[in-house]
This record gives structure tokens, C-alpha cells and sequence, in this order.
């Protein structure tokens, strides 16, 4: 599989929205009993680029909206052909990028998702869900390095995200990594977690690595 794989969908995108639609400013002459200030207060002029914009956003939004309706029936083709559609429109919103990623990768299409997750990453580049998300995608095909990193990437933007410590841990396991690094992921875990199973593993992983160090 090629994850670099070109996403086309994300090229079309671009095409469509470098399109400049110009539209005419419709305006009523003055009466010349007003001042042309008093005519410009009655009837400010509209810049006819940004209405055009807010327009496009706001149709993606009602296509975005339905989308997430869609995915909540459990009707992901359905769902993701609506993010399309939103994407199209506008080719900035986070949420539906990252959605479309989660549904791609639901249907096995790991290098799509990577793909929408990495421009998701790119538009919100302090969350740390996108790349977790990357992580978890390289997990699924087998990339224990790749996802490793992906988790770091993560934690680097969010040190607290327990999803992408508990990734990083198991990743460095599966590469039977052992360092200083690991082990302040894991105790950084441990201060964090609720949950009485990880608690075990966290505890597992810590001695593993303690033993590492020491010999």
C-alpha cells in the first residue's frame, strides 16, 4: 500500500475553490436631496468576493451538518460523500476532514485516511487528534516505527492526551523500546489513568523498562 499515495479528492478541492465568481454590485442611484455619505449608510456596498466566500462556507456547513447526521444513522458512504461535498465548498473545515479519515479507515482504505488526517493536521496543528489518528492508522497496517512517531507527534502537541500516550507505550513495546523518554511517558500515563486494566499494563510496561535501563 502507498500511504503517500496522491489524495485526490483534496486536489479537486483546490481547483474549485481558486474560482473567483464576480458578481455585480446591484445599487440605487442617489436621490439629490442626500448626501452621497447618507447613501453609502443606507445602502452599504457589499464586497461581492467575500459574500461569495460566506456563502460557499455556509452551504458547506449545511452539507457538513448533514454528513454528521448521516454518520450518527450509521450510513458512512452516504456520510462521506456529504463531507465531500462540504470539502468542495470549503476546504478548511477541520471537523469534516478528520470525520472523513475515521470513515475511510473504517472501510479498510488506510491510505485515504492518512491522507484527510494529515490535512486535518495541518488546519488545527496545536490538536493532538489528528496525528493520534495517523498513529492509529500506520497500527492498523503494521508500521510499529510509523505509528510510534505519529504518537510522539501527538504528545508533542498535547503532553496530557492519555489516547496518545497509551499509543506510544504499546507502539515502544512492540519495538522493545526502553529509554528515559518511554519511561516519563508511562509515568506520565499513570498519573492520568482511571481505568484498573491499563493501570496493570502501565505497571508491566514501567518495570520493562526499568530493567532495560539498568542492564
Amino acid at each position: 500500500m502507498n500511504i503517500t499515495s496522491t489524495f485526490t479528492t483534496h486536489a479537486r478541492i483546490i481547483t474549485l475553490t481558486a474560482i473567483v465568481l464576480i458578481i455585480p454590485i446591484q445599487g440605487c442611484a442617489s436621490s439629490s436631496t442626500r448626501s452621497k455619505a447618507d447613501s453609502k449608510t443606507a445602502h452599504p456596498e457589499i464586497d461581492p468576493t467575500l459574500a461569495y466566500i460566506q456563502n460557499r462556507r455556509s452551504d458547506a456547513i449545511k452539507h457538513y451538518n448533514t454528513a454528521s447526521a448521516l454518520d450518527l444513522d450509521g450510513k458512512p458512504d452516504e456520510a462521506l460523500e456529504e463531507y465531500r461535498r462540504a470539502l468542495e465548498l470549503d476546504d478548511k473545515l477541520y471537523a469534516a476532514w478528520n470525520n472523513m479519515g475515521r470513515i475511510l479507515m473504517s472501510k479498510g482504505n488506510y491510505a485515504d485516511a492518512v491522507s484527510a488526517y494529515q490535512i486535518a493536521s495541518g488546519i488545527e496543528p496545536t490538536d493532538p487528534r489528528p496525528e493520534f489518528n495517523i498513529g492509529i492508522a500506520y497500527k492498523e497496517v503494521g508500521w510499529a516505527q510509523e505509528s510510534f512517531d505519529h504518537f510522539q507527534l501527538a504528545i508533542e502537541r498535547d503532553p496530557t492526551y492519555l489516547p496518545a500516550l497509551h499509543g506510544v507505550i504499546r507502539s515502544a513495546e512492540m519495538l522493545g523500546l526502553g529509554d528515559e523518554q518511554i519511561l516519563e511517558y508511562i509515568r506520565s500515563a499513570q498519573l492520568r489513568e482511571t481505568n484498573d486494566q491499563w493501570k496493570d499494563y502501565l505497571s508491566t510496561q514501567y518495570y520493562r523498562v526499568k530493567a532495560l535501563l539498568e542492564n
